[in-house]
């Protein structure tokens, strides 16, 4: 009985992230090339800002960058759009009884396939290089399942606090242009004076941008410790997230 239960909630939870996928891209002309075109675009204006007036000491920056800059599309353009999603879907709340967390999640899973799509690209352009070294580039497996579990848990906290508090979404839009700066993606960590390290203990998003930099550079892995703390403050984020939501939601209808 429990085992139906949940194929059935993962038919549902998919049914919605392919209703998500197809709405994305309807009436637009290069459809899903947009995955790729938008990180490489921000590639070339970001890397040509660094390479020229800001000079960054990274070899083969461009990669390095584009490396940094396709998990951060997938994971603020996630949150973006998951922030507001239970108040944007006020309708189908008040009218139908299913799994809340289905609405925020699908958004996460929608963009995530367009996240591995562009991966997959980036690997086979990397192999056609000969770009590619093996065994690191397996630690994009780790780094990308990592991102999806924090985005997710993010995403749910931001979108259960939007319900009550309609103010979260310009917050979150705020949060994420201070975030992707104190991100190592248009730098690398190593060039970050060591009296500041610490702050990166505390932003769990530093470890895993250091493994798509490593799987892609084949440069040597960052400080154990540096990985061991961010995996305990993603990990107490995504406690609190399930918490705060099996709390709140019942009441999402009230405030809606």
């Amino acid at each position: 009985m429990a085992g139906s239960r949940l194929t059935n909630y993962l038919h549902f939870i998919w049914a919605m992230t392919e209703k998500e996928i197809k709405a994305r891209y309807k009436h637009t002309v290069f459809g899903f090339l947009w995955v790729i075109l938008n990180p490489v675009f921000q590639m070339f204006v970001i890397g040509f800002v660094f390479s020229f007036f800001v000079y960054i000491p990274v070899a083969n920056y461009y990669l390095f960058l584009f490396s940094g800059l396709l998990p951060w599309q997938f994971f603020s353009l996630t949150l973006s759009k998951a922030t507001p999603s239970f108040v944007y879907e006020r309708s189908l709340l008040q009218k139908a009884n299913f799994p809340r967390e289905a609405i925020p999640l699908s958004i996460v899973l929608s963009n995530f396939v367009h996240f591995v799509v562009s991966l997959v690209l980036l690997i086979v352009f990397l192999g056609l290089s000969k770009s590619i070294v093996f065994p690191q580039a397996l630690y994009l497996l780790p780094a990308s399942i990592l991102l999806l579990l924090f985005t997710a848990s993010v995403s749910l906290l931001t979108a259960t606090l939007q319900v009550k508090y309609r103010d979260i979404n310009f917050f979150v839009q705020s949060l994420l242009i201070l975030w992707f700066y104190a991100t190592p993606i248009v730098y690398n960590l190593a060039l970050i004076p060591s009296r500041f390290v610490i702050l990166y203990y505390f932003n769990p998003l530093s470890y895993i941008f250091e493994l798509f930099h490593v799987s892609v550079l084949s440069t040597s892995l960052p400080d154990i410790r540096l990985f061991l703390v961010n995996i305990f403050s993603m990990g107490l984020i995504i406690l609190f997230s399930y918490l705060l939501y099996k709390r709140e939601h019942r009441t999402f209808v009230d405030w809606l």
